[in-house]
Formats: structure tokens, sequence, C-alpha cells
């Protein structure tokens, strides 16, 4: 048996002669402070309250307009019903296409990796209009940079980005979009 530093020989030996279990003390905590699916699933109608009376309200006065998504944990449900449309953020991309809204993606998967068609073919399948997606150009590109780049690149080729959502800090670094709506992450938890 391994000891850890910080328990003691005694405390451990004392603990094993009265049956006192201390698998908890000893194991590492890997993702422990994740809460149920249910309270993810209010969170994140936390995070997009408003938007789609903001959506409304932003289509009424522009053209070329768009929203930008990530993916991972913001489309795409990775931790919590993996490989499903996140309810909430697929009802909000429906309106804005039903709008006239370009749908975006922005991921931190490489260009030209099967992994981007990949999550194009499911970003289809569970219902999004996927009108463009952009990915990291190599693996040494930073991920802030990255889709700082990706949404500089869609304002480029002349989108106005009404709204930008995401999961993680690394999503908004940076601007070229007007509203953010970010959904939870827990401490970096959710990918």
């Amino acid at each position: 048996m391994v000891l850890s530093r910080a328990i003691p020989r005694a405390v451990v030996g004392a603990a094993l002669l009265t049956g006192v279990v201390l698998l908890p003390v000893l194991a590492s905590p890997a993702r422990a402070d994740l809460p149920p699916r249910s309270q993810w699933v209010s969170d994140v109608q936390d995070a997009m309250q408003g938007s789609l009376a903001y959506a409304e309200r932003r289509v009424a006065s522009g053209t070329r307009l768009a929203v930008n998504l990530d993916i991972d944990n913001t489309s795409l449900a990775t931790q919590y019903d993996r490989g499903q449309a996140v309810a909430r953020v697929l009802r909000f991309a429906r309106y804005a296409d039903s709008q006239g809204v370009s749908v975006l993606f922005n991921t931190g998967r490489l260009r030209g990796d099967g992994r981007m068609v990949w999550a194009a073919s499911v970003l289809e399948r569970e219902g999004f209009t996927v009108t463009a997606i952009c990915g990291r150009a190599r693996a040494s590109e930073g991920l802030s940079h990255s889709k700082q780049r990706c949404r500089a690149r869609f304002v480029r080729h002349g989108y106005t980005i009404i709204a930008n959502i995401g999961n993680r800090r690394t999503d908004f670094t940076g601007g070229d979009y007007e509203r953010a709506f970010r959904l939870p992450n827990y401490d970096n938890q959710l990918g």
C-alpha cells in the first residue's frame, strides 16, 4: 500500500484496524464537482436568457448577419448527452437560420482533420444548419488565437456576427462579435 505523505502512517494503521475506508481521501478527485445533467441544462438555459429576443431585434436592422457557435459542450454535448445537440443552443440556431442569419461554427479542431468533417456531419444530423466551420490552422496555434482568427475571417467575408456562443474564456477573447452568451463550464471541466 502506498501512503500519502499528507496522511500519517498511524492514522492509516488505525483506520485499517477499525475498518474505516480512506479511499475518498487517498483518491484524486477527477471531475468530482460536476453538477448533475439537470443543473447543467438549467445553467445553459440561464446563459441563453434573452438570446431569442436579442436576435429578433437585431435581425430587423441588418443584413448578412451571422451567429458564431463553439462546438464542444456548446452546440454538441460532450460531457452530458454525448454527441447530441444542446437543445437550447439548437433552438437559438434554428431561430437564427429561419430569420436568414447564417450559422457559423468555430472549433479547436484542426482544419483538414477528419474530426472537423465528422463534427460537421454530426451537427447537421442533430439539426443544425452549417453555413461554415472554421478550425485551428496548425496544432501549435493557440486556442484563443484560433477562435479570434476564425471570427475575423468570417467578418472579412462580409458577416456581422451578432452573437457569439461558447463555454470557455478562449471562445470570447478578442472581438468581432456584438454580444456574447457564455454557457457554463464549471471551472474548465467541460471542454
